[in-house]
């Protein structure tokens, strides 16, 4: 299964990790990074911290995406076995996770908005696992029907 992150962000919990960190507790620059850093204008030890920030962010994402995946897989076992999981792509721009899942020879684009993932994980609620159910059973009746 193919997993992936496409855009970037950070979050602000990241930024306020890092922010107060001093210039020799943060990765250094790659001569590219202290290169954008002086066209922008921006100190290197500032550049380095948005760039830690936003790799911590970056990670959390994967993690993120890794599970819904492995969630996703097993779902599917259940709801319907013969369906099998090909990739799972959290799109930060559009805050979506773009999943395609392959039945027999066809394969079944399925775009789930990331915010009713994250309304699951976070709070276990049935409600938001029978939200999340019907939209995957929803996306693949339309699809195979």
């Amino acid at each position: 299964m193919n997993i992936s992150v496409q855009g970037f962000r950070t979050s602000s919990a990241d930024w306020d990790a890092v922010k107060n960190l001093s210039d020799d507790q943060v990765p250094p620059l790659s001569p590219e990074q202290r290169e954008v850093a002086r066209k922008m204008g921006i100190p290197e030890g500032d550049y380095a911290r948005s760039a830690l920030a936003g790799q911590r962010t970056m990670e959390r994402m994967v993690l993120k995406t890794e599970r819904f995946a492995m969630y996703l897989h097993e779902r599917f076992k259940e709801m319907a076995p013969q369906a099998k999981v090909d990739s799972v792509a959290l799109n930060t721009w559009d805050g979506r996770f773009e999943v395609s899942v392959a039945v027999g020879d066809r394969s079944i684009p399925i775009r789930i908005a990331e915010e009713l993932v994250d309304d699951y994980f976070d709070s276990g609620s049935p409600e938001m696992g029978r939200r999340l159910d019907y939209v995957l059973s929803l996306a693949m009746h339309a699809q195979v029907a």
